[in-house]
């Protein structure tokens, strides 16, 4: 396993997120289950007092999975702050990225931009899911004490996710994630991986 993920980081990624998605899928089937078992008794026409029992039984499970469901698509994440680095202004550090992205066969980023926190990551696009590459956000402190050769080395495995990035399943997993960080209160201040 550990070969196959040296190999191959987008088939570990995946892994990962389908795992994810496993949950999320298992949770839905749970809430819907007693529903379904409803509909089946009432229709088969088992005793009335047991059918309208599950039939009670599944509307308070669907209405809590509606509120939880609710809560979830309604979270929003605190915006962590960023701002764009144009290549007309770093055209040196747009090079560096083209050329770690070249070297290991990844999309290039789709944009570029710095933030006062010692990190670096990568942003999905804001807004309904598009096709553009990710952003890569990196910590202007590091630009700062780093040299070359040093911020290459630290900016190659978040530059190295644009590949996995760009999977439909990793990044369904991701948007998962990143709702149930938020809904759980997670969000204030705190990046999701």
């Amino acid at each position: 396993m550990v070969q196959r993920e040296a190999r191959n980081p987008t088939y570990s990624a995946r892994d990962h997120a389908l795992a994810v998605l496993r949950v999320r899928n298992t949770a839905l089937a749970l809430a819907l289950t007693p529903a379904a078992i409803a509909v089946v008794l009432l229709v088969v026409g088992a005793p009335q007092a047991l059918g309208w029992s599950v039939a009670a039984v599944a509307a308070g499970v669907l209405a809590l999975a509606g509120a939880l469901a609710a809560r979830i698509l309604t979270a929003r994440q605190s915006p962590t702050p960023t701002v764009p680095l144009p290549e007309a202004a770093a055209p040196s550090l747009h090079r560096l990225i083209g050329e770690l992205a070249a070297q290991l066969d990844v999309p290039r980023p789709g944009a570029i931009a710095l933030t006062p926190d010692c990190d670096s990551w990568l942003e999905e696009p804001v807004g309904p899911r598009s096709e553009a590459a990710p952003t890569l956000v990196i910590g202007s402190p590091f630009l700062w004490w780093l040299r070359v050769g040093e911020l290459r080395a630290l900016l190659a495995p978040v530059v190295a996710g644009t590949g996995p990035a760009a999977h439909p399943d990793i990044a369904s997993a991701r948007r998962c994630l990143r709702a149930w960080d938020a809904a759980v209160g997670h969000a204030d201040g705190v990046r999701p991986a």
